[in-house]
């Protein structure tokens, strides 16, 4: 189901709007190339609201600009993707029983994060196994790992590059196998 009609149409409002911030979403992620030669990814959210919330479950409040959720997952992995250590933790929640899911996702370790891997956390994760926001963190998780690696793999495993850089082929509308970066990536390899 659309939210949006087909013959909708975006449009800006003709006089000035005043918002007032009610809530703030914050995803931020790093990462870093340890000492140990694995690679670490830290990712965390937040959500934060502006005004104060008293929880549901015991009454207790939650003060405006306190995170109402602040859930982080911390990867390790080596060159070839494979997750060597996972740490999940749910520091503020909503509910008494959030952060139980935490152990679970240690299951990860010895997964390899490639194509699949997301749909097999999604599955693994689904429902009271999981938490909603945790598996929110996992593609972000995933891309920051890609992006972080890519370069520096690039250098060390150039043949491995070349290979994956055609699995990459319609993936989305950058690499189009008709677009102009897989054009370049064909002229490349012709010269």
């Amino acid at each position: 189901m659309s939210l949006l009609s087909s013959s909708s149409i975006a449009t800006q409002p003709n006089e000035p709007v005043v918002r007032e911030l009610k809530h703030r979403r914050r995803v931020i992620s790093d990462g870093y190339l340890r000492s140990d030669e694995l690679w670490e990814v830290e990712a965390k959210m937040q959500d934060i609201k502006a005004y104060d919330v008293w929880r549901d479950f015991d009454g207790e409040l939650v003060a405006q600009d306190t995170p109402f959720h602040d859930i982080s997952v911390r990867i390790a992995l080596d060159d070839t993707f494979v997750i060597k250590e996972i740490e999940v933790c749910i520091d503020a929640h909503p509910f008494p029983n959030c952060h139980e899911v935490a152990p679970n996702f240690n299951s990860l370790v010895g997964t390899s994060i490639t194509s699949g891997w997301l749909s097999h956390v999604k599955k693994e994760f689904k429902g009271v196994a999981g938490c909603t926001h945790v598996l929110e963190l996992m593609p972000v998780v995933a891309t920051t790992a890609f992006q972080m690696m890519w370069y520096p793999l690039s250098d060390k495993y150039p043949e491995r590059a070349k290979l994956a850089i055609h699995s990459f082929s319609d993936n989305c509308h950058g690499w189009a196998e008709n677009g102009p970066m897989m054009a370049k990536i064909r002229q490349d390899e012709a010269s």
